[in-house]
């Protein structure tokens, strides 16, 4: 199970959001921290396109420190309660305020410390409540 992701990267490199996605739906798109392949789902009938991850075209980077790919054990035991209510329920990236003690760097978003490649050293800073 892998998280919907609303960004990417376009062929171009360039970063682009899922609705904007639609107007190239057949363009090569990447994640914007692991550089893994996605697939687009322009999901035209719900207008709520997203980008997701393909098992089989991860990166090793992708592979070990995703936010999208590798999720917290408490956030998949959530999915699959929700799940009982909602079928078709996915997974929801945690974003916060990090601070990496690989590299001493703060920073907003995923838990992917884009100076190191990772977020394994990373941890949310105290006070700040989801």
């Amino acid at each position: 199970m892998f998280a919907k992701s609303f960004l990417a990267l376009d062929g171009n490199g360039r970063l682009i959001g899922a609705h904007t996605a639609q107007t190239a739906p057949h363009d090569r798109y990447t994640c914007h921290l692991c550089g893994s392949i996605l697939q687009y789902h322009p999901e035209y009938g719900t207008k709520r396109p997203w980008f997701g991850h393909l098992t089989n075209m991860l990166t090793k980077n992708g592979q070990r420190h995703c936010p999208y790919v590798n999720l917290e054990t408490k956030e998949v035991k959530q999915m699959r309660k929700l799940r009982r209510y909602v079928a078709d329920a996915q997974p929801v990236v945690l974003k916060g305020d990090w601070h990496c003690r690989g590299c001493n760097n703060d920073y907003h978003g995923e838990r992917y410390c884009l100076t190191c490649g990772t977020g394994d050293f990373s941890h949310m800073l105290k006070g700040v409540k989801l």
